[in-house]
């Protein structure tokens, strides 16, 4: 309810209210944790988010990867053409090279049969205390019959073939090329030095570890990178400005140095900024007809969003420090003509002096 009466949200249009980012931001909070009390509790897993959202260097973490988004969709477009100019390659001249170890899932009939087996020899031996899946076992009798016992069937084949479509090879490819950090090359068969196919599959797995893995995946990590170190470049700046100068007046740091005034003093008690946000908040709230000059003038530059009645530039105690200045100069220069016409009237009656003596 804050939010909504601060942001205006009532006195806007539809438009406005459904472009506004924060508010759609709010929305989709209050439709998530409606989510999770009627549908179900992982939904409010993704209330955390809310913390990037609130901190700023999480926030640019995420803006780093959008910021640029074109350039990375752009990029990984290029990295998905490769993949599929390499899927095309494999297809046709590498097909049998794409053998892949599999782990199958166990045969569910055949473990059952195990697991009957061993109930039945428990039954039959008296031996129900053994915790499940061990049998103790001490005598012969019991021993001979364990050992009738048929053993598991073993696992079918754990190797398969992986290009037979090119499909299959682009999935391949795609899957396992990307995420093994020597390419595609990791994932295949190992071939003999004797093959006649072996010098084509050193220059296919280095072409695809140096142009793939090296140069594109780098591209799109040094995009985000660049972008996040621009970020925080960005952050840096504006806090050293705020730092450094006059939120009102624009004036830096320096102008104070030797003056009357320091800048901690100027900011705090010349030009508050909070004492300006109270004054159009005095401005908006007060009757016009209470107006006085000055705030009916004020009033009209903020309806009109024109932010000439702010002191840009300029501020009372430097103008003050620099009319005394002048006011110094002024005096020793009147100091030194006086001076110098006590000096040139001495002069003058010296040489009169000398005239009557000659």
């Amino acid at each position: 309810v804050s939010f909504v009466g601060n942001r205006g949200t009532f006195i806007r249009g539809y438009k406005a209210m459904i472009m506004d980012v924060e508010f759609l931001y709010h929305v989709g909070y209050i439709v998530t944790s409606v989510l999770g009390l009627f549908v179900h509790e992982l939904f409010y897993s993704i209330l955390l988010f809310d913390l990037i959202y609130r901190e700023e260097t999480l926030f640019n973490v995420i803006k780093s990867v959008t910021r640029n988004g074109r350039s990375i969709l752009l990029t990984a477009l290029l990295a998905l053409i490769l993949v599929y100019l390499f899927s095309i390659v494999g297809f046709l001249f590498l097909k049998d090279d794409f053998i892949l170890e599999v782990d199958r899932l166990p045969d569910s009939k055949a473990l059952g049969q195990r697991l009957h087996s061993e109930e039945r020899l428990r039954e039959l031996l008296g031996h129900h205390r053994a915790p499940p899946g061990r049998i103790c076992c001490c005598s012969p009798v019991c021993a001979l019959s364990f050992a009738l016992i048929p053993p598991p069937a073993a696992d079918p084949e754990q190797w398969e073939r992986a290009c037979d479509t090119l499909l299959m090879c682009i999935v391949t490819v795609l899957n396992h090329g990307l995420r093994n950090g020597g390419g595609v090359g990791d994932i295949l068969r190992k071939p003999s030095k004797d093959e006649s196919l072996f010098p084509a599959r050193v220059v296919y797995d280095l072409l695809f570890f140096f142009i793939v893995i090296i140069i594109v995946l780098n591209l799109i990590f040094g995009v985000i990178i660049d972008t996040f170190a621009d970020l925080r470049s960005e952050k840096q700046k504006k806090e050293e400005i705020l730092k450094t100068t006059c939120f009102i007046c624009g004036l830096e740091r320096d102008k104070f140095d030797n003056k009357t005034v320091s800048f901690e003093e100027h900011i705090k008690y010349e030009h508050n900024m909070w004492n300006y946000l109270y004054f159009i908040v005095l401005v908006r709230v007060k009757n016009k007809t209470d107006y006085t000059g000055p705030e009916s003038y004020v009033a009209q530059m903020i309806k009109n969003k024109n932010l000439d009645w702010f002191p840009r530039m300029r501020a009372m105690s430097l103008v003050s420090n620099e009319g005394e200045g002048e006011q110094n100069e002024i005096r020793n220069l009147q100091d030194k003509l006086n001076t110098t016409m006590k000096l040139v009237s001495h002069l003058t009656s010296q040489l009169n002096e000398l005239k009557e003596q000659v």
